[in-house]
């Protein structure tokens, strides 16, 4: 699955590198792109809270519910420690093309479990949505690592994507578990996903501009940030 998912996403690889290689020069920008990635990994630790409260919270579902906040609290102290102020909640002057991230997440969501079968198992939505996304989050960690590692910034994100791995293994097993053909269906999946990406990464690309803020107090600290590594 990870290696149909670099294929079908080739085209979009080299356009990434360069709106990361922009990023990684420019602190503040660098700041409000792992501030939205902090975004992301909560809204996707918040939607299987909400997708699963009238069911039954097995082991692996808490786990990997508590490991998606982990990821949400390590995007978002490392923005903080990159802006050196504090990032309260995911307003748009410190998260980068945040309403496209969320119209992302909520309308991917909505088109991947609107189709399913009406006598599916009560899990299937979540855990089709988790594979899908999940996929995605691999190519961009992977992606990210490498090119953190080329501008010789200390930020490791094995740990994280080793964990993206595992939940994935995990989707896809308890996915065939309840008789969910996951062949079948990723293709379509894949390519739904990919143009809802490739939303986002145009919003990415045009680089929002960045609002001052109404409080002159953190207008103050953050025009002290540097604006390059």
């Amino acid at each position: 699955m990870l290696s149909a998912t670099e294929s079908l996403n080739k085209p979009l690889e080299k356009p990434f590198r360069d709106f990361l290689n922009a990023t990684l020069g420019d602190k503040r920008q660098h700041a409000r792109f792992l501030n939205m990635l902090s975004m992301l990994e909560h809204m996707g630790s918040r939607k299987i809270m909400l997708s699963q409260m009238n069911g039954i919270l097995t082991q692996d579902i808490l786990k990997h519910l508590a490991e998606e906040t982990r990821h949400a609290f390590f995007f978002k102290r490392e923005a903080e420690r990159l802006s050196g102020i504090p990032l309260e909640g995911y307003p748009d002057g410190h998260t980068m093309s945040a309403a496209s991230g969320r119209l992302y997440f909520g309308r991917l969501e909505a088109g991947l479990t609107t189709h399913l079968p009406p006598d599916a198992h009560r899990e299937t939505g979540y855990l089709w949505v988790s594979l899908v996304v999940e996929l995605r989050a691999i190519w961009i960690y992977r992606l990210y690592q490498q090119a953190l590692a080329a501008a010789n910034l200390v930020l490791s994100l094995k740990g994280v994507i080793a964990e993206e791995d595992r939940h994935l293994v995990d989707m896809v097993a308890r996915l065939s578990e309840i008789g969910f053909n996951v062949v079948e269906f990723l293709p379509g999946a894949g390519l739904y996903e990919k143009e809802r990406f490739e939303k986002l990464l145009s919003a990415l690309q045009r680089g929002a501009p960045y609002p001052e803020p109404a409080n002159p107090t953190l207008s103050i600290a953050i025009s002290a940030m540097p604006d390059s590594q």
